[in-house]
């Protein structure tokens, strides 16, 4: 039995699937060789100078990766050559 908050998480997976799709056959498309498509996940957090609970929290145990998150997400690279090199 599928719960409502099941079915909604697999319907917005599947929607950032077919953008992600989307993305990837226009990059195609505009001849980028796929082949050597890497992605690599990131993550923005606050500035060193942010004086929010967690920030403070961070500097205190030193520990910077206890600092806050802006942004989280993966960045797409992809080589410029035409693979017969």
């Amino acid at each position: 039995m599928l719960f409502r908050k099941d079915v909604r998480k697999r319907e917005i997976i599947e929607r950032a699937m077919k953008q992600v799709e989307k993305v990837l056959r226009d990059m195609q498309d505009d001849g980028l060789d796929l082949t050597t498509l890497k992605l690599k996940k990131y993550q923005k957090t606050h500035f060193t100078s942010c004086l929010c609970p967690k920030c403070n929290d961070a500097k205190r145990k030193n520990n910077p990766r206890l600092r806050g998150i802006l942004e989280e997400g993966y960045k797409v690279y992809v080589g410029e050559g035409s693979g017969a090199e």
